[in-house]
């Protein structure tokens, strides 16, 4: 989970995006506190966790059950729950959708 924080993290400095706070929570676990980016920007940094996950994927030949965690990780980030990577992913992709990219 660390790995996939620091994918949002890195996606976030990489976008310009000024990040407050990284902490941890017993009821959320890993968690960042951002300035609000564009949809478009929001998009990218909610991907960007999962997509590690999806990378960490590729070491299946040398550890087959790290590998799996990743898989889990990714289905479960990606469900569209609220607050999770999947619920942000949707409501980007809803706004971009309805012509709503301006901040």
């Amino acid at each position: 989970m660390i790995l996939h924080e620091c994918g949002h993290l890195a996606a976030a400095a990489a976008l310009g995006v000024r990040v407050k706070r990284v902490g941890i929570q017993w009821n959320k676990g890993f968690f960042t506190v951002r300035e609000r980016g564009s949809v478009h920007q929001n998009l990218l940094i909610a991907l960007a966790g999962p997509f590690v996950n999806l990378l960490l994927i590729a070491v299946e030949p040398w550890f087959p059950l790290f590998s799996l965690a990743n898989v889990c990780c990714v289905l479960a980030n990606m469900l569209p729950i609220a607050g999770s990577d999947g619920f942000r992913v949707a409501e980007c992709w809803r706004h971009i959708r309805e012509g709503e990219v301006a901040n």
